[in-house]
């Protein structure tokens, strides 16, 4: 090989290391994928939520009417009574007595009252005809009106003694769940002095919750139709964070503000088929109090906090992000009010915020559509774009 030829080798051999080295350069990234969502203008209820305490609809605290001995119980603790139903029995042979005492009084009395008509009715004639002297028909007709009255006193005697004596058995006033005895068997109680038992009608709840007196007041200078078409309608959130299905209702506010607390006690009446929420328990009461018209809409997702201010990354026509500063309003239901920076139909990014910076190049996938794999091409942005 001539020194021509050598040379001509070596520009071809500094030609491919030259060129290789061009293919290891790296060039302009490619876009990273992100989830967007363009910003929407729509009505938009606004819900504020409160502790409540759930009460029973119903709820009978049930003592004894009178005192002695408990010979039974008559009940489950924990099950349902219905109103009527013989919970306990408490000894009443004294009880007892007494009525038979009062029976017997009351066949005495009927006695004497039979036998002082007959008097009238024997005397009455008589004195027409002057054979008797009329004294003794005045003194005939008082002794059978007086014992007439005793007649009615002994009636009144027995049905007061019949009715302490069905004391005995102490009934449920109402149906519903009853809760732990207050009592055992063979135990000496006094009248109105124990707690038998205690009974709840759960079929409605009464749920009790306190808004401040400023939110009541803003409330009620919200007009009608701002509040919007739910606003009648009151949800209730168990401590598990499910909702009840049913819808309540306001029906009671108290007269006067708490001047301890500064807030009202309302109560709210649920409806709670099966009873399936016990009283007792707590919750949440949440209530529309306001319906705000075209508002700008974006998911809280989309938008991120640094000491105290808001940003949204915005995606513009050539895919370029943009960071801008916006005042939020309300959160709701997962979603931010946008009140000033950012116009309906404007691009944000929802998922993927930790991978872009400002001034760089995205390829906008819309929510719910499939992100396309790296190095899909032309075929992953047109999808990205349907």
């Amino acid at each position: 090989m001539g020194i021509s030829g050598s040379v001509r080798a070596l520009g071809a051999a500094l030609a491919l290391l030259l060129a290789a080295c061009g293919a290891a350069v790296p060039g302009e990234p490619p876009p990273v994928p992100v989830r967007v969502q363009q910003a929407a203008a729509q009505d938009k209820p606004l819900f504020t939520e409160y502790i409540a305490e759930i009460r029973a609809g119903s709820e009978v605290a049930v003592y004894p009417r009178i005192g002695g001995t408990i010979i039974a119980r008559h009940f489950r603790e924990g099950s349902m009574v219905r109103a009527g139903q013989v919970l306990f029995e408490i000894d009443a042979q004294e009880f007892a007595s007494s009525r038979d005492a009062a029976r017997a009084q009351l066949a005495a009395s009927q006695a004497q009252a039979a036998r002082a008509n007959e008097d009238v009715a024997r005397y009455e004639p008589l004195v027409a005809e002057d054979a008797i002297a009329r004294q003794v028909f005045d003194n005939a007709v008082a002794t059978a009106k007086a014992s007439a009255a005793q007649v009615r006193a002994a009636e009144a005697s027995l049905a007061n003694a019949e009715l302490t004596l069905s004391y005995g058995k102490v009934r449920a006033p109402i149906s519903g769940r009853i809760g732990k005895a207050g009592a055992s068997v063979g135990q000496l109680i006094s009248p109105g002095q124990i707690e038998l038992a205690r009974i709840s009608d759960a079929s409605s709840l009464d749920v009790y919750f306190s808004p401040s007196e400023e939110e009541v007041l803003r409330y009620a200078r919200i007009g009608e139709e701002e509040r919007g078409n739910g606003a009648s309608e009151i949800r209730l959130i168990l401590a598990d964070g499910t909702e009840l299905p049913q819808t309540g209702a306001i029906d009671f506010a108290d007269r006067a503000v708490d001047p301890t607390t500064g807030s009202y006690s309302l109560r709210a009446v649920f409806p709670n088929p099966g009873s399936m929420v016990r009283p007792g328990q707590f919750g949440r009461v949440r209530i529309q109090i306001q319906t705000r018209r075209d508002a700008v809409i974006v998911p809280d997702r989309a938008v991120t906090e640094q000491f105290g201010t808001y940003f949204v990354m915005v995606v513009g026509k050539d895919n370029t992000v943009e960071q801008r500063r916006v005042e939020v309003g309300a959160q709701a239901s997962g979603d931010w009010i946008i009140e000033k920076g950012l116009e309906p139909g404007e691009t944000v990014i929802v998922e993927g915020l930790a991978k872009v910076r400002p001034g760089a190049k995205v390829q906008p996938v819309p929510m719910g559509a499939e992100i396309p794999l790296p190095g899909a091409g032309d075929a992953g942005q047109a999808a990205a774009k349907k």
